[in-house]
């Protein structure tokens, strides 16, 4: 099949050009605006699809910018792992759709043209990270989406919110000086800051030390930006106080940026073959231990709905750190085919609180009491979420856990396996709790059963991401069939 050569190009472009477009297309037209971000992103999409289909069907590729080959040149490299732009489109997609009503309702409407602008922004970030192939643009990227995502959590302009935000730029800017100063270690041993050729360039010269330093940076930023616990502080109050579309796309995807950073980080040493990377592997696997029970663990005791699942965010990243550091076949497909499954599990869910606390002003479990009977589809939709994070089959949740257990045993580490268990039971826990709340509990304010569905912008997406819960998990074997080649290469140098 012939391919346009510039898909590559577009999909990186053309929501950068609808991001800072929209201030001025929107200017005092808020319906206007988002019209034009959705057509921002349905282009995307159509970007995305096209690199989506060429990958499936000739393997990974390269476009070189301007004609000028690496390592001179600037690369957009994609590949399987690259094909999380789709996701990130999907997303992108409902998200703003689901923003057509709910931005209107919730911000000052001088605010709205920024708010998209900013969206349009970070999902530029989102992928151009994805698809870079070179290192310092990583890192542009990287930063383009988050200070739009502080921004973003900031964008109601409400003093908590403006708080919340500040923790995050804390976090954040730590996080992104050890990436840069690791990017700088790299490109000073070996000339290069195109990702294949510092691979090659570092497998050559065997300079341990400079590596070993670039390698920690790295892996402790890109931890700071997943959210891995103890390096999460940053990630509860900005996602329960961000907006609801903007706290599915943090939760859903730019806490993926640290693991998809983590691939990339892997993809260069395991090629490099200069260091052995066992102990990243034993810190990676114990940590991800940690978090998943720490996270559920916490989770637990919210009653707020929004904080809950900001909690439950940081136990789902420490499955996909688990089976990055198994460094087996089956965990390592496992977690990189829970990237996308997440990203579609905790939209669902994050969207569905959403279009409850715009319907009925209230966000915790206990003046939620009874909301299941005002608002079924949108309960069932939450619902059907909270099964597909506990995991239990066959959602989009099970599949990935399964394969990332099958990992701990294929590392001979079953150990780790229980941490995977006892997280499912206490995520398992919180949804008993919220599914007693909104089916089985006495209405604590009588309004609620007044209250309707949410409006069919804020409704469909909810209801097509639900769906997508439910097929991920029974045609599951797509994704991790497709996933599997990159994985393989990755390992080749460990003959795994």
């Amino acid at each position: 099949m012939a391919y346009w050569p510039h898909w590559l190009v577009v999909v990186v472009v053309a929501p950068l050009v609808g991001a800072v477009l929209a201030p001025v297309v929107g200017r005092g037209r808020p319906k206007v605006v988002a019209l034009w971000a959705l057509a921002a992103m349905g282009v995307t999409s159509l970007a995305a699809l096209n690199l989506i289909v060429r990958v499936a069907e000739d393997g990974p590729f390269s476009y070189d910018m301007g004609g000028w080959e690496p390592p001179v040149g600037i690369e957009l490299r994609f590949d399987e792992f690259g094909a999380s732009v789709g996701i990130i489109c999907l997303l992108g997609m409902l998200a703003l759709l689901f923003s057509y009503r709910y931005a209107e309702h919730t911000l000052p409407t001088e605010r709205v043209p920024y708010y998209y602008s900013l969206m349009l922004l970070n999902l530029t970030g989102l992928i151009g990270f994805v698809v870079t192939g070179d290192l310092f643009n990583l890192f542009v990227f990287m930063e383009i989406l988050s200070l739009s995502g502080y921004a973003l959590v900031a964008v109601s302009g409400e003093r908590i919110a403006e708080m919340a935000a500040f923790k995050y730029l804390v976090m954040g800017a730590v996080s992104s000086l050890l990436v840069l100063f690791s990017i700088g270690v790299l490109y000073s041993v070996t000339g290069s800051l195109n990702m294949a050729d510092v691979a090659a360039r570092l497998g050559d010269w065997g300079a341990r030390s400079p590596a070993m330093l670039a390698l920690a940076g790295l892996s402790l930023g890109f931890m700071v930006k997943a959210a891995i616990f103890p390096v999460h502080i940053w990630l509860p109050d900005a996602h329960a106080i961000a907006p609801s579309p903007v706290s599915a796309i943090l939760s859903g995807l730019v806490v993926k940026v640290g693991v998809l950073g983590m691939l990339r980080v892997y993809q260069i040493f395991y090629a490099a073959e200069t260091l052995d990377l066992t102990g990243l592997n034993t810190l990676l696997v114990w940590l991800g231990a940690i978090s998943i029970v720490m996270g559920a663990f916490f989770a637990i005791f919210q009653e707020d709905v929004k904080m809950m699942l900001a909690y439950s965010t940081i136990s789902n990243v420490g499955y996909i750190m688990m089976g990055l550091g198994l460094a087996s076949s089956y965990g390592l497909i496992g977690a990189t085919v829970h990237v996308f499954n997440h990203a579609l599990i905790k939209a669902t869910l994050f969207l569905s609180a959403g279009a409850m606390i715009y319907r009925t002003g209230y966000r915790t479990l206990h003046d939620l009491r009874g909301v299941g009977k005002a608002m079924p589809i949108t309960t069932i939709a939450l619902s059907i979420g909270a099964i597909s994070i506990v995991g239990i089959p066959p959602t989009a949740g099970f599949l990935c856990k399964w394969y990332i257990a099958l990992g701990a045993f294929q590392a001979d580490q079953p150990f780790f396996g229980v941490a995977l268990v006892f997280g499912a039971l206490f995520i398992f826990v919180y949804y008993i709790r919220m599914v007693n709340a909104f089916y089985f509990q006495p209405a604590t304010h009588p309004e609620i059963a007044e209250v309707s569905e949410a409006p069919l912008s804020m409704l469909v997406p909810v209801i097509i991401l639900a769906t997508l819960c439910l097929v991920m998990g029974i045609l599951g074997r797509i994704p991790l069939s497709f996933i599997e080649p990159a994985v393989t290469r990755m390992l080749a140098p460990l003959g795994g």
